[in-house]
């Protein structure tokens, strides 16, 4: 039996030769820009309502930015095949410029967030090309560690995104947080401009734009947008059954479509794809809850500031990047173990916080969200890799442009999820200490089965990936 991952591992240099330089640079300022935003945003976000009220919406302007990229990263493939992938790829960069520059410009929150869900759809773009592109540009054997200085990019931005955001707010310039966007974009267009390869003319009768699919998947991912915000369990409940259903429907109208958003079997218990779709849906998941809810135990349970419960955060993303980084390497069996390790590392990590989140030191309950990233960072690099790699033939390009689709689906259903949670565990506006203690641990504990999910697909994964490689 041939190992899937049998290439001789490459030097991290190698990114850098042959040309590639310039598009290693466009992949991570494309995605940096993404990832800075989500940081930065998040803490000026208080200096906007100030200034231009409307703190009724505040919630939107996330729950839209994230919508629309989910949107967007939906739409990259058919709108590549209608238009090719550097148009499509510019078109991103340049719907993300406008929707940052107006919300530069904004005189009013309904304004904002309308910006907010152009940029987000621009941005959703951008993600989901510069993964399709990795396919694409990158030969096998750098597939893992450009993904890695991907990853990388991801915990940058966990670092610099608050203090940079900090530092408008402090300067009571928010509008800074958006103007700051402007030279990268234009950086980033021009490499793409310049270096992508051309556009191919489509050859043959073009499939119709899939308009309706679309249009449910925004029904489906606005429910669970609205689900996150509910008032009663009931409400959050009754929105979260919605979007499993519109979602579900989606998908299965989009097997039978031409111009497909997914790959032909995204959620199949018998294919690589539909297993390695499951396996970063669940880490999604996983994330998701702990970002959710445990800031707000570090701070009401443990008297620790904004700043600092930020910072503990933050410990999860700087142990998936270390992780990423530290196995890119890794190829054949000790990639698999690998995978499945990193899986058992967050199912270890999240029952701890959950069993500790209230007795447990803040230094100790960090430690466990970062023994959470490192499961991540570890895993996630390889099942990616692999389930582009093992992505049915000429459904290349589509298996890697819609796996930011998955995550985000994931990180959206579990944010719903955990609210709902939460609501039912007797969480309330007053955040009483016994309230956020009780809600908390039960949002972990349930959180833990998706880390433990997880670990039944990724071994059914590797299964699939074994048997394609005898």
């Amino acid at each position: 039996m041939t190992s899937p991952d049998s290439t001789a591992p490459a030097t991290w240099r190698s990114l850098f030769s042959h040309g590639l330089g310039l598009y290693v640079i466009m992949l991570n300022l494309g995605i940096g820009l993404h990832a800075v935003d989500v940081f930065v945003v998040s803490t000026v976000m208080p200096d906007v309502v100030r200034d231009l009220g409307g703190a009724h919406f505040y919630a939107w302007s996330t729950m839209l930015y994230m919508v629309a990229s989910i949107i967007g990263a939906a739409a990259t493939a058919p709108l590549r095949l209608r238009f090719g992938g550097r148009r499509a790829y510019c078109a991103g960069a340049i719907l993300f410029l406008i929707g940052s520059v107006s919300c530069a410009t904004a005189p009013n929150m309904e304004l904002f967030i309308i910006a907010r869900f152009v940029q987000g759809f621009g941005g959703g773009i951008v993600l989901s090309r510069s993964m399709a592109m990795v396919g694409e540009l990158f030969p096998e054997h750098l597939k893992k560690p450009i993904l890695a200085l991907i990853s990388s990019t991801w915990g940058v931005a966990a670092l610099i995104g608050p203090a940079l955001g900090g530092s408008f707010a402090a300067f009571h310039f928010w509008r800074g947080a958006f103007w700051f966007n402007l030279p990268f974009v234009l950086l980033f267009l021009g490499v793409a401009l310049t270096r992508l390869p051309a556009d191919k003319t489509q050859k043959g009768e073009i499939p119709q734009f899939p308009f309706g699919r679309l249009a449910l998947l925004v029904a489906g991912v606005m429910s669970i947008g609205i689900a996150s915000e509910g008032a009663n369990l009931a409400e959050r409940v009754g929105l979260i059954v919605l979007a499993l259903v519109l979602v579900f429907v989606t998908f299965t109208l989009d097997r039978r479509g031409l111009n497909r958003i997914f790959p032909s079997q995204p959620l199949s218990w018998r294919t690589t794809t539909g297993t390695g779709y499951w396996v970063m849906f669940l880490a999604s998941m996983t994330h998701t809850v702990i970002g959710v809810f445990l800031p707000l135990a570090l701070q009401e349970l443990h008297g620790q500031t904004p700043i600092a419960a930020g910072y503990m955060m933050a410990i999860l993303a700087i142990g998936w990047t270390a992780a990423s980084v530290f196995t890119a390497k890794w190829q054949g069996a000790k990639a698999f173990t690998a995978m499945v390790c990193g899986l058992a590392f967050c199912v270890i990590g999240l029952v701890s916080l959950a069993l500790g989140v209230v007795v447990l030191p803040p230094l100790a309950i960090a430690a466990f969200n970062g023994l959470v990233g490192i499961g991540l960072g570890s895993s996630n690099l390889h099942v990616v890799a692999a389930t582009m790699r093992h992505a049915a033939k000429g459904e290349e390009s589509i298996t890697a442009s819609s796996i930011p689709t998955m995550r985000s689906l994931g990180i959206a259903f579990g944010a719903a999820a955990a609210g709902a949670i939460a609501n039912a565990a007797g969480l309330t506006d007053a955040l009483a200490p016994a309230d956020v203690a009780h809600a908390v641990t039960w949002v972990l504990s349930v959180g833990a089965l998706a880390p433990m999910l997880g670990l039944v697909f990724v071994w059914r994964f590797i299964a699939l990936v074994k048997r394609q490689a005898i």
